[in-house]
């Protein structure tokens, strides 16, 4: 079983990208209570406060630390439609790891970090990243659940929207489909609406 701490130590030993992230590890093993909030990720989409790390070799930044990002699925209605986008917001955003030590001795909550690797991950980094993925894989249903249930009452909506106007219309055959597919949408979703 592999800690954050010695995960951290393994990488720091490694060629990296930019010169000063060694600095920012040394700092991280050096800072016990930080240490415990951080979390080994393979990928820190849709997570809020992270860091990216990567070895010499790999493509993109060499070093970025994102704090109060929110990325999130935005789902609205255009022309009776329903389209989904993807938006990110950020709070503070830094690519220099001397920056981040200091920005770092403030912050209070978890951090998730990922490693870059520029060649085959090491059998410890998939191995702490799968016992992190066991503690969230029920918090990820629950998630999931969620979305797909905010899916179905917007679909609701807007079906109920269309059997409004189907009546109004007096399209008795539109008013039957729309109709039906609200009855389905209505079966599938827990809430009432």
């Amino acid at each position: 079983m592999v800690d954050v701490g010695d995960a951290i130590r393994r990488f720091s030993k490694t060629p990296l990208k930019h010169r000063m992230s060694k600095y920012l590890l040394e700092y991280l093993l050096e800072n016990t209570e930080l240490l415990n909030k951080i979390r080994i990720v393979n990928t820190r989409a849709y997570l809020p406060d992270t860091m990216m790390i990567a070895q010499a070799g790999v493509e993109g930044l060499p070093f970025e630390l994102e704090l109060g990002a929110v990325e999130r699925d935005e789902v609205s209605i255009i022309n009776g439609r329903l389209v989904k986008q993807k938006r990110k917001n950020r709070a503070i955003w830094i690519t220099d790891p001397v920056q981040a030590v200091e920005v770092l001795r403030k912050f209070n909550g978890i951090l998730y970090v990922e490693f870059r690797f520029a060649g085959e991950v090491p059998e410890w980094y998939r191995q702490i990243v799968a016992e992190f993925k066991a503690e969230c894989a029920m918090e990820s249903e629950i998630a999931q659940l969620i979305r797909e249930q905010v899916e179905l009452l917007l679909s609701g909506v807007v079906l109920k929207d269309e059997i409004d106007q189907a009546l109004q219309m007096g399209d008795e055959k539109l008013f039957q489909i729309k109709v039906q597919q609200y009855k389905q949408i209505c079966e599938r979703c827990l809430w009432d609406f």
